[in-house]
């Protein structure tokens, strides 16, 4: 049985406990409250994805990546998904600086150390929509409370996640966190130890080899600088092992040649509202840039 995604179909793979992941030639931003259809950007984000898991598998991370079956699809291994978004990043910018402006600066503020943080992928939904906070699947929310492009008040899509022991809290993304209230408590999905392994062995290793990979990348402005990235996890379905799943492509990253964000390649300049051959063409590079991490 097939399931239909934002960007992505997903059938079953030939091979038992596998899948293939077919991308579609589909770009959303903010929330998925934007959307276009690009031809042949499909080519491109899958490109970019086998490479970098390519590059992942050689340097022992964990991944779920079998190999690329096709131009626009993937086999991988079946997981089961932790509504989770997991970000790593090098630089204060985007929606970090909304939750911590005291980094705001007239130069990106680079963090000596990778800031790791978590985000809920199921929307919270409350007043006025609801006389008391829930939290709803995405699709669903999008369902109903996403109208031309617009989400309806009450609704907090992808909240910040903060985690203080056993405890996990639920915040908007938006707004600085130490000023706003908790929006909800919510179950945690995975175990301490778990999430020290997701922290330890996949998200730190992952953004240290990406950023050492995109070091030797030497574009016409200089070497690439990996900004921040988004990654997903997680448990195979054939033994239960945690693993970098779904996909790392264009929309995944903020990628900057020569450090300056103003160059930047990835998926921003469609959020930005930029020509979509210009997004096009980026994809396009990216995916070439993308092919010296076989090297």
């Amino acid at each position: 049985m097939a399931l239909e995604g934002k960007t992505k179909r997903l059938i079953p793979g030939s091979e038992p406990g596998t899948l293939i992941m077919v991308t579609k030639d589909e770009l959303t931003g903010g929330d998925a409250a934007k959307k276009a259809t690009i031809t042949g950007i499909a080519t491109h984000k899958t490109t970019q994805t086998a490479n970098v898991f390519s590059l992942l598998t050689r340097h022992n991370i964990p991944t779920a990546f079998i190999r690329k079956e096709s131009e626009t699809s993937l086999l991988c291994q079946d997981c089961d998904m932790l509504p989770l978004e997991l970000v790593m990043r090098r630089y204060a910018w985007g929606s970090f600086l909304k939750r911590e402006p005291q980094y705001q600066r007239s130069e990106p503020y680079r963090f000596d150390e990778i800031k790791c943080e978590f985000f809920h992928k199921w929307a919270v939904v409350m007043s006025p929509l609801t006389p008391a906070p829930i939290q709803m699947e995405e699709n669903e929310a999008r369902a109903k409370y996403l109208k031309d492009g617009v989400w309806a008040e009450g609704v907090y899509t992808d909240p910040y996640l903060r985690i203080q022991g056993k405890d996990w809290f639920l915040h908007s993304a938006k707004l600085p966190v130490e000023q706003t209230n908790t929006l909800m408590q919510t179950t945690p999905v995975c175990t301490a130890e778990e999430l020290s392994f997701i922290v330890n062995k996949l998200m730190l290793p992952c953004f240290q080899v990406l950023e050492n990979a995109w070091k030797t990348v030497v574009t016409a402005h200089g070497p690439v600088v990996l900004c921040d990235i988004k990654i997903e996890v997680g448990r195979k379905k054939t033994d239960g092992q945690l693993v970098i799943a779904d996909v790392i492509d264009n929309d995944s990253w903020r990628i900057w040649p020569g450090g300056d964000p103003k160059r930047q390649l990835d998926k921003q300049n469609f959020r930005d509202g930029h020509p979509l051959r210009m997004v096009s063409d980026n994809y396009a590079l990216v995916a070439e840039l993308t092919s010296a991490f076989l090297k």
